[in-house]
C-alpha cells in the first residue's frame, strides 16, 4: 500500500440531546463541538475527507476510521515525521493542544 499522509484535522461537530428537557432559550446557547482528530489521510474530495486509525499490515485495512463532511471542517494540518527535538517539542505541543 503507498504511503498515506498524516492529517490534523480541526473541525466542528454537531451535537444532539435525549436528556432533561431544555427550554428554546437554552437550546439557541448551544454551540458544535470544537474537535480535532489525528489520522491517515485516506480520501478527500469536495464534499468529504475519510481518516483511517489503526491501520493493519500492508494491505490498507483499517479498524477505525472517521467520514467528515467539508462544511465542518475549518483547517486541515499536514503533519510529517520529524525526530528531531524540535518535531518531539512540536508533536508535544499538538497534543497538548487536543487535550485542552
Amino acid at each position: 500500500m503507498e504511503q498515506k499522509e498524516i492529517v490534523k484535522v480541526e473541525w466542528l461537530d454537531a451535537q444532539s440531546g435525549f436528556s432533561s428537557p431544555l427550554t428554546i432559550e437554552e437550546l439557541e446557547r448551544e454551540e458544535p463541538l470544537h474537535s480535532f482528530s489525528i489520522g491517515y489521510l485516506l480520501k478527500e474530495d469536495k464534499e468529504k475527507i475519510i481518516l483511517g486509525f489503526m491501520m493493519f499490515g500492508d494491505e490498507g485495512m483499517f479498524k477505525h476510521w472517521q467520514l467528515i463532511p467539508r462544511g465542518m471542517i475549518k483547517k486541515i494540518v499536514f503533519l510529517k515525521e520529524d525526530n528531531s527535538d524540535k518535531g518531539k517539542e512540536l508533536l508535544h505541543e499538538l497534543l497538548k493542544e487536543e487535550s485542552s
